[in-house]
């Protein structure tokens, strides 16, 4: 592969998957860019700062350019374009979300195609299933470019299924970041290309942070402060736990729409107290809480309009620098949280459940240190970012088993 467009929503991003695999890709010497639906993002990792010199905002609905290339598209094959569209439009009447996106996002696949083509780009890969991976695959079928995708969670694989088979289909390969996902999208269109494959999570960075376990013991979450993390149960755990005469501290690491309600709940539990609030930290700055927590509590859930998250990074980041992860029995984590190997599971929308399994390792210091050793081990060979981005790299090569050459 000497030359590929990554489409996705934003970018740069503080959770960084993404970048990681455009930064490899870049370092490989192929031409790389990155479009984007959303505005280029201004909160990333340090270290991916350059990313933001090869991506390009095309989704804005008053890009002119955007609008001029979808005229000229339309002129130029509108036996492609008009069916195409009309498909897509068709299979999306049944959702207001899927129908208004598609729609919105139209002028954005045809800019990409005009992009692609003028710059000569081979393979144009969607980043997330839902409309990334469809202005992509229209940008596709206009010029005849490769055309490969991915999916990750409830935003794009069960929020939104709407036009997804048909895309899996025609990619030459698409990957998912969770077993389950894999599995659902082979049963939604048995034809289709679909890898299991991890992100990944750089072990040398994390793998190198001391273990220095607070005295006062204490709980740490990390994520974007939105409703598929369940940090709202986490709140009222932490109320549980107080009745039950146990009062840990909790950090927060994040930033979101959620963070009012959860201030709140905290507050309207008595527990507020207890609550440090950080924000949105990179990873330099996230790492010393990784040394001082007890546990990670992750307690995903899924949402009633099918939103939820994969298999979160913060996970796997935890477990390579010896944290204990509690999580919930949703979204994919019972992947890597193993009760008694790497935490301890709850169920979800559950916090009496959640505070059964924060006070069964709060309990027992020795059984948090056994733990904390198995879980640094545990993710050496299936979350290595550099293992992992070798299989994503002979898919793109087409020398991957059920890749398409």
């Amino acid at each position: 592969m000497k030359s590929v467009l990554y489409v996705t929503t934003a970018f740069p991003t503080l959770t960084a998957f993404i970048e990681n695999e455009v930064k490899r890709i870049h370092g490989r010497g192929v031409r790389i860019r990155v479009l984007t639906l959303r505005p280029v993002g201004t909160e990333y990792q340090p270290d991916h700062a350059p990313l933001r010199d090869l991506t390009t905002w095309v989704g804005s609905p008053f890009d002119l350019g955007a609008w001029g290339a979808l005229l000229l598209w339309t002129l130029r094959k509108p036996h492609v374009l008009i069916p195409d569209m009309l498909r897509v439009l068709w299979a999306s009447k049944g959702s207001v979300y899927a129908l208004a996106g598609h729609v919105g996002y139209l002028p954005a696949a045809a800019k990409v195609a005009s992009i692609a083509e003028r710059e000569g780009f081979e393979r144009i890969h969607g980043v997330w299933a839902h409309f990334p991976a469809t202005a992509a695959y229209l940008a596709c079928r206009l010029t005849g470019k490769r055309f490969s995708m991915a999916g990750h969670a409830g935003g794009d694989l069960y929020r939104m299924r709407e036009f997804l088979a048909p895309k899996v289909r025609a990619a030459d390969f698409m990957t998912c970041c969770v077993r389950g996902n894999a599995e659902m999208v082979r049963k939604l269109e048995p034809r289709g290309r679909v890898h299991w494959l991890y992100h990944g999570t750089d072990l040398k960075r994390f793998g190198a942070i001391e273990r220095r376990r607070a005295a006062e013991p204490t709980i740490l979450l990390v994520g974007r402060l939105a409703q598929t993390k369940g940090f709202d149960d986490a709140m009222r755990a932490l109320g549980v736990l107080g009745r039950r005469g146990l009062r840990p501290r909790m950090v927060v690491v994040g930033d979101g729409p959620e963070r009012a309600n959860l201030e709140r709940i905290a507050s309207e539990g008595g527990v507020a107290a207890q609550v440090q609030w950080c924000g949105a930290l990179n990873h330099d700055q996230l790492a010393p809480h990784y040394a001082a927590a007890w546990m990670l509590v992750s307690p995903s859930v899924l949402l009633s309009n099918g939103r939820m998250d994969g298999i979160p990074n913060v996970i796997i980041e935890a477990m390579a620098a010896g944290l204990p992860v509690v999580g919930t029995r949703a979204a994919g984590l019972e992947e890597v949280v193993i009760p008694g190997r790497t935490g301890a599971l709850a169920n979800q929308r559950d916090p009496e459940s959640l505070a059964d399994a924060i006070a069964g390792l709060m309990r027992d210091p020795d059984e948090l240190e056994r733990i904390s050793a198995t879980a640094r081990g545990s993710v050496t060979e299936t979350f290595d970012v550099d293992r992992n981005f070798e299989k994503l790299w002979a898919l793109f090569e087409g020398t991957a088993e059920g890749s398409r050459p």
